[in-house]
């Protein structure tokens, strides 16, 4: 799954380069394509979406603080810890 995530990333942000004036359209393309890995697995009951969704968020983290977008740098930043605490129920559960 994380290769189509890869496959999607470069799809996504080959169209957005082309078709859009976004900033950063090859890192918002990753973000999206594994954060849809992320949902997937999550779906599917996958412990692994967790570290995955860390990584998102943490990366969310730091493009928004690059674009000054404070609020949701910290909206994300909170994700993280959700995620941190989804992570260690789900592998409490699992033992």
């Amino acid at each position: 799954h994380l290769g189509l995530g890869l496959l999607g990333a470069f799809a996504l942000g080959a169209a957005m380069r082309h078709w859009t004036d976004a900033a950063l359209p090859w890192l918002d393309a990753a973000l999206t394509a594994f954060s849809l890995v992320a949902q997937w697995w999550q779906a599917r009951r996958h412990i692994a979406a967790w570290p995955l969704w860390i990584a998102v968020d943490v990366v969310y983290v730091g493009e928004y603080a690059y674009k000054s977008l404070w609020i949701t740098a910290v909206l994300y930043a909170g994700f993280v810890a959700l995620a941190a605490m989804g992570w260690r129920e789900w592998r409490r559960a699992a033992a």
